[in-house]
């Protein structure tokens, strides 16, 4: 949907008029405002006329500035088209008619080209600045609300088996604030979401990049809110933004928006620390895994005697 456009957007604006170049940055800037804004009051926010943003429309490829922020728009409403009761039905009937099969080899094929825009959309020097900043940071934060929660969970664990310096906002007992407290400039974010965007995940980022916090969104879109207040973003591609039926490819055989993009991104990340920790990062592990060892972190099956019969099942 929106990325396609973004990019031909930063290709031509080395191209560009001098006014169309600052009206074409300030798109880039601000998606949101292209998706929700008359094309007037954009013009007046760029300081430019409205011919001149329907100037760039054109240069972009588009009739009109409407079907030129008809992606922004699309991005704005994510995967919140529609409720949740009418895709069970979708899918209800789907399988009705077709068995079940063909409605799962859907939702593969989502979870796998979602999985596979993780390097599509992002450039090894992309991660690598993330993660240098992460490495830096006196603090790094984890925060992730419903969908979104077990993926930030699950990246703090494996982040605190390379360092020790990380913890999770889990707002346990109502109190995320609080969680959230310690965080001051010097520290770092990773936060964790795609659309529909959960309002008290929005919104405390924001309170939390508002004190100087360096913000890592692992998100859908770079016209998602924590995308705004990031300094670095990290976004998988939802197949609607490749594939030409868009309510297909919003609607990959399930009631439930799938998380596979966000898990991919995520254990991205924690890969390239490990690649990047240095010496640090193995003398941890090292003291992790002497320490699980010790403890009997995980199963072994004991050691039979000679001749010992197995136990019936």
């Amino acid at each position: 949907m929106i990325a396609p456009l973004q990019a031909r957007l930063r290709r031509l604006s080395a191209t560009l008029p001098a006014e169309l170049q600052r009206a074409a940055h300030w798109v880039l800037a601000n998606p949101a405002e292209v998706g929700l804004w008359s094309m007037r009051r954009q013009a007046q926010a760029v300081g430019v006329s409205p011919a001149t943003m329907l100037r760039l429309a054109r240069a972009a490829g588009h009739d009109s500035y409407e079907t030129f922020r008809a992606p922004f728009q699309r991005a704005l409403a994510g995967a919140a088209d529609d409720g949740l009761r009418e895709r069970a039905a979708r899918l209800q009937a789907s399988h009705a008619q077709q068995a079940g099969g063909p409605a799962q080899d859907a939702l593969t094929q989502w979870q796998t080209a979602a999985l596979g825009s993780v390097w599509q959309a992002n450039d090894a020097a992309a991660f690598d600045a993330a993660v240098d900043t992460l490495l830096r940071a006196r603090q790094v934060a984890f925060l992730g609300t419903r969908s979104a929660f077990g993926i930030a969970f699950q990246m703090r664990y494996a982040y605190h088996l390379l360092r020790r310096n990380g913890i999770l906002i889990d707002g346990l007992g109502g109190a995320a604030g609080e969680d959230a407290d310690s965080l001051q400039a010097g520290d770092a974010l990773v936060v964790v979401s795609q659309a529909p965007y959960p309002t008290t995940t929005v919104r405390l980022a924001r309170q939390i990049a508002a004190r100087g916090v360096t913000v890592l969104a692992l998100t859908d879109s770079d016209a998602s809110p924590l995308a705004r207040i990031a300094s670095h973003v990290l976004r998988f591609a939802r197949p609607a933004d490749s594939v030409p039926d868009e309510k297909e490819a919003r609607d990959p055989a399930s009631f439930f928006h799938s998380t596979a993009g966000l898990l991919g991104l995520a254990e991205h990340v924690i890969a390239r620390l490990a690649a990047r920790g240095g010496d640090e990062v193995l003398q941890r592990l090292d003291e992790i895994e002497a320490r699980l060892r010790a403890d009997g972190a995980y199963w072994h099956e004991p050691p039979r005697g000679r001749g010992t019969a197995p136990r019936p099942a």
